[in-house]
């Protein structure tokens, strides 16, 4: 994939990161601290937001989707393991790792 691609894909992942923290992507927002401008751009560039839209590109970009030789044409589930503790227990496996399942 080009860097061109790899760039879309991230600005629309901030934008998302930004959108689930309850901002709007495209407001402009000014930090001050003190004297000091420690950020004048829009939401979705804020440096959080960048760095989580980082992890999730390496996160879909590393995980394989292929199709297994064994692939009949019914639907197949792939299971991710994320090694953070979930506070939600429907979603927590006995080991302390989240499981999720795409069908």
């Amino acid at each position: 994939m080009g860097c061109d691609a790899r760039l879309v894909d991230i600005e629309a992942l901030a934008k998302m990161a930004a959108r689930f923290a309850g901002r709007d992507p495209d407001e402009h927002v000014r930090l001050e601290l003190a004297d000091v401008i420690a950020f004048d751009d829009v939401m979705w560039r804020y440096p959080d937001f960048l760095a989580r839209a980082e992890a999730a590109y390496e996160l879909l970009t590393s995980v394989s989707l292929t199709r297994p030789a064994s692939f009949d044409g019914q639907c197949q589930s792939l299971t991710i393991r994320l090694g953070r503790k979930q506070p939600d227990a429907q979603m927590q496996s006995s080991d302390g790792q989240r499981d999720l399942t795409f069908e």
